[in-house]
């Protein structure tokens, strides 16, 4: 059975999100793509890649029987648009972070629980070839125990209009450290370096998140960095791992000051296999209806909240300053 799919936001991200179900549209698994943004001039950047193309949600539901909606817009708006397009699909994809609170994500899962639909929230590096090898390897004992992760994400690339770095690339840190170390729950949050551009928007920062066991996940992400660095490191008890997120394929594992790098066959984009992994959990009718756990999604908005409160305290103390 192909699927009905409506996307809402076509912006940067929801354009990679409609290439990409384009290809799954090739393969059979999709019939039909339709798009929406609130902005005209968008209909003539999805002409060749979405079948139908709205300027608002309502016409889309109503004129389509869709089987799917991403969500792909600024946070701050997800909350409202998936509490209102639950009513006409109860299969969602919504880009993380899934709202701006906890109790935006409670509020959402609930929704979806109500109308008995499913939901899966884009943390895009748990469906990374590299981050899943990765994984079974500290499973297996290959580095020893998991004890410390470095997680970069600096990009060359500007800002955009209203930046966050906390929902923009934080999050993907805090979620793939508390996946790493077994969806284990965060004791201690910290934030430093932080750069504010000139309305007090932190564009930069380096974050320190403390887990039971004496375990730790240092998180480094900005804008408007010398190079790219998409860099994570796992450190064991006994040696290392290390991933490139830009690069799907690549491992090196280091242990007893000998390092080996391993090249993963058929890596697939992790956009694609966000998406093959809602199709599945739609067409196969499982017992799953969410993913991640609804713990594992508040979860990772709480951290973030708790991170962007010591921001505001931060720049609430410049504004001081300079009065």
């Amino acid at each position: 059975m192909a699927l009905k799919v409506g996307l809402v936001g076509c912006g940067r991200w929801g354009m990679n999100h409609l290439k990409t179900l384009v290809e799954l549209k090739k393969t059979g698994q999709i019939s039909s793509i339709h798009a929406c943004d609130i902005k005209p001039s968008k209909s003539g950047d999805v002409q060749h890649l979405a079948d139908t193309f709205h300027t608002n949600w309502q016409d889309m539901v109503m004129e389509k029987d869709l089987d799917i909606v991403a969500i792909v817009t600024p946070v701050d708006t997800h909350c409202n648009l998936a509490i209102s397009l639950l009513d006409y699909c109860d299969t969602l994809f919504i880009e993380k972070p899934i709202g701006i609170s906890a109790a935006e994500a409670a509020t959402i899962i609930a929704k979806v629980q109500e109308v008995g639909g499913r939901l899966l929230v884009g943390h895009i590096l748990r469906f990374h070839k590299a981050v899943k090898q990765a994984n079974a390897l500290i499973a297996q004992g290959e580095i020893g125990e998991l004890q410390r992760i470095e997680f970069n994400r600096l990009t060359t690339r500007s800002p955009p209009d209203n930046p966050n770095i906390f929902e923009a690339m934080a999050i993907h840190g805090i979620d793939t450290a508390c996946y790493s170390f077994g969806e284990l729950e965060p004791s201690r949050i910290s934030v430093e370096d932080v750069v504010l551009n000139n309305y007090s928007k932190p564009t930069n920062a380096k974050i320190l998140v403390e887990f039971p066991g004496m375990k730790e996940a240092v998180i480094d992400v900005g804008w408007n960095g010398n190079l790219e660095d998409r860099a994570i490191h796992y450190y064991g008890s006994r040696g290392k791992i290390s991933i490139e997120t830009g690069q799907v394929a690549k491992i090196i594992t280091s242990v007893d000051h000998g390092a080996r790098e391993q090249i993963l066959d058929q890596a697939q984009l992790p956009l694609v296999g966000e998406w093959q992994f809602l199709i599945e959990m739609l067409l196969s009718k499982s017992r799953d209806t969410m993913y991640p756990q609804p713990g594992s999604i508040i979860r990772s908005v709480k951290w973030v909240e708790l991170a962007k409160q010591q921001i505001q305290t931060h720049a609430s103390e410049i504004d001081e300053r300079i009065e």
